[in-house]
């Protein structure tokens, strides 16, 4: 199975899932006034990605919050135009109302405590920002056809990892928890034999690294054969639901 990624693959991962969402963040962006915005904080930064991608839509001054050391040096080497600084998503190191827009990307998943940390993105945005949950899947409801067992595989995985697979289908209850009303919604999927046969590798490289020791060498091997050969045979469909919301404080 795969060996733990290095900076640049958790870069090129995180570029990918970027490419899934990025038409949903657009919409998010000119919705919650993004060009206006005076502060803004990208909460788990990671690599940088989308932390960039803010600056350049904005007139304001972008922070970009992550506790991966590695990651965050990785982020400043590729730009210095962008603040970067190291701390945690459950405790965050800025005072009541600071900023105009929070938003945060496959984060929640991830953290130990998401419900703290929504609390937390709420804190620290001003009565009338906005908190931008960019993406937050949800394996549970994963669909694969052929109707291979990547679901469970994935569930079980991902909780040995810590994290959440079900975070998707609890957005709305974690930012009506603390206290924010919000418009919650689903990436819109897209499927054709070219993207198809582009992901193929990639899919199936974080696979491995979801499944970990879970699934053995043959069996994994074998669902992957047989996947390539649905998307020959152009039968291949996958999909995993993408939870985003605007929530505005």
């Amino acid at each position: 199975m795969m060996a733990e990624p290095t900076i640049a693959e958790w870069h090129e991962q995180f570029a990918r899932q970027a490419r899934w969402t990025q038409m949903t963040r657009s919409q998010l962006y000119r919705r919650a006034n993004l060009l206006q915005a005076r502060r803004i904080l990208d909460v788990g930064c990671g690599t940088g990605i989308l932390t960039n991608e803010l600056a350049k839509r904005t007139r304001g001054t972008v922070i970009g919050l992550d506790k991966n050391p590695a990651m965050l040096g990785y982020a400043r080497r590729r730009t210095s135009r962008i603040r970067y600084e190291e701390g945690d998503a459950l405790d965050l190191p800025y005072p009541d109302g600071h900023f105009d827009i929070v938003s945060c990307h496959f984060v929640l998943l991830w953290l130990s405590d998401p419900e703290q940390a929504v609390f937390e993105m709420a804190r620290v945005v001003r009565r009338g920002g906005s908190v931008l949950i960019c993406a937050e899947p949800d394996y549970g409801g994963r669909l694969d056809w052929p109707d291979f067992p990547i679901r469970e595989w994935q569930i079980a995985g991902l909780r040995s990892q810590g994290a959440n697979p079900f975070i998707g289908r609890q957005i709305r209850y974690l930012l009506a928890e603390a206290g924010l009303g919000a418009d919650v919604s689903v990436v819109p999927s897209h499927w054709n034999a070219q993207t198809l046969y582009e992901n193929y590798e990639a899919e199936w490289r974080w696979i491995a690294y979801d499944v970990g020791h879970n699934v053995d060498q043959l069996t994994f091997d074998r669902v992957k054969k047989h996947a390539w050969t649905a998307i020959e045979a152009g039968t291949r469909l996958v999909y995993v639901p993408i939870f985003y919301a605007l929530a505005t404080k």
